[in-house]
């Protein structure tokens, strides 16, 4: 793994927030009913095996594009970040969330450093603590809500499925 960070991947300004109701025609993503969300990101995370294990996981397949590794660490971040927000929301009155940069995590967290198998078993735990999560989610606390620091809002169900999104579309990115 290279010590010395690779070149910058280039933002993503795209607003991804359609995927919560149309889906994504890129990856084939489709929304779903919030009582199956808590699984799916257990069973996601499960893909991310074969991801990891390969020789070239850290390896980028482009100077400006992720390697396997970096999507993974990202995933686990993405988990981690839908994870405080649920709990926000679920705990507070109309959370504001602050902004949260991937690709800032990325080089700040230097993902491309990282032990394949260390970040597969931290993905994997922290999809199990939001499958847990989720599981305990009542109807009516799905319909809790907060604000992304841009304004857009959210509902526990609605953020759920973008998280959930992520996860599908970076497996897709990867070849999984």
């Amino acid at each position: 793994m290279p010590s010395t960070p690779p070149p910058p991947v280039p933002g993503d300004d795209r607003d991804w927030t359609f995927v919560i109701t149309d889906g994504c025609p890129d990856c084939g993503f489709q929304p779903l009913p919030p009582a199956e969300l808590a699984d799916v990101f257990v069973k996601r995370s499960t893909r991310w095996r074969d991801v990891l294990s390969r020789t070239d996981a850290a390896q980028r397949p482009a100077p400006t594009v992720w390697s396997r590794l970096e999507y993974a660490g990202h995933v686990r971040d993405m988990l981690a970040v839908l994870q405080e927000r649920v709990e926000a929301m679920l705990g507070q009155e109309g959370p504001v969330f602050a902004d949260w940069d991937g690709d800032a995590k990325a080089v700040e967290l230097e993902y491309w450093n990282e032990d394949p198998q260390q970040t597969l078993a931290e993905l994997q735990r922290s999809a199990a603590q939001v499958g847990r999560l989720l599981h305990g989610v009542t109807a009516l606390g799905w319909e809790r809500s907060g604000r992304r620091s841009d304004g857009m809002s959210f509902t526990v169900a609605t953020m759920s499925q973008y998280i959930a999104h992520e996860m599908e579309h970076h497996l897709h990115d990867v070849g999984a």
